[in-house]
């Protein structure tokens, strides 16, 4: 009984060991105190507590690491874009900390392999990875301090990932362009959603884009924001000009799976 015990807790040391190296080879640093780390890696499912009753998961880290993000981002565009207005600024970090491109940090990272989980990737949700990433930042704040999260969201974010010129032309919400466009050019629209429940057993939204009180679009998908910005995106592409300065006829709509709506 006594070597299976130990067996078993060399096992777990080595598991303990590779997860580290692991963990330093996304780390611009050596982490000192590591249960910051194991906190920011350890799913909900768990519902492990310490001695006084508090939960250990990542989810409050990921609530610390969003504000650090969003304080980094905001100090380097504000140094970066002098001409920018308060508007403008706001504008710029809402596509730098987007949820998609938080989400893609983090599988860059393969950072879900890190934690400490018995649920499957799908089980957790889209939007895991991008959780993890703010969890991670979190952790760093509380070890390193506001320098090593800044390091960090540098090293892995902003040197590697933005491109400002490109970013300015980034349409980070289409529905908001499109209602401005809309607005800007006295254009009267309006988005009409319908339940679409015959599709299958999942309750699915409709949501048709009415411009001069034509549709000239339409979305599909499981939640209705999601249909909307999907009609709104596909509206985009419709009014823009081609070549020729003319503007595009085809108003065939789209489903959220890229498949023509019938």
């Amino acid at each position: 009984m006594r070597l299976i015990k130990k067996i078993l807790g060399l096992n777990k040391i080595a598991a303990n060991q590779d997860w580290l190296r692991q963990l330093e080879t996304i780390l611009p640093f050596k982490p000192q105190n590591l249960s910051y780390y194991q906190e920011a890696l350890t799913h909900k499912a768990h519902n492990l507590k310490d001695e006084n009753g508090n939960k250990i998961n990542f989810e409050r880290l990921e609530f610390l690491g969003d504000a650090i993000i969003e304080t980094v981002v905001s100090e380097f565009l504000y140094k970066e874009l002098p001409y920018a207005s308060e508007g403008e600024l706001t504008v710029m970090r809402a596509k730098i900390v987007n949820r998609k491109h938080l989400n893609q940090l983090g599988q860059s990272f393969q950072i879900t392999k890190l934690l400490d989980s018995n649920l499957t990737e799908r089980q957790m949700g889209h939007d895991i990875s991008g959780n993890l990433y703010e969890a991670l930042v979190g952790a760093i704040f509380l070890d390193k301090g506001y320098a090593g999260a800044k390091k960090f969201i540098y090293a892995s974010m902003i040197d590697s990932h933005i491109d400002l010129e490109k970013l300015d032309k980034k349409i980070s919400s289409y529905k908001s362009f499109m209602i401005e466009w809309a607005q800007k050019n006295h254009h009267p629209f309006e988005f009409v959603a319908h339940n679409d429940t015959n599709k299958g057993k999942n309750n699915y939204f409709r949501v048709n884009f009415v411009l001069n009180n034509k549709k000239i679009s339409q979305g599909r998908s499981s939640s209705k924001k999601k249909a909307e910005e999907i009609a709104a995106r596909r509206a985009y592409y419709i009014i823009q000009p081609d070549k020729n300065g003319k503007k595009k006829e085809n108003t065939q709509t789209h489903s959220e799976t890229g498949r023509p709506v019938q």
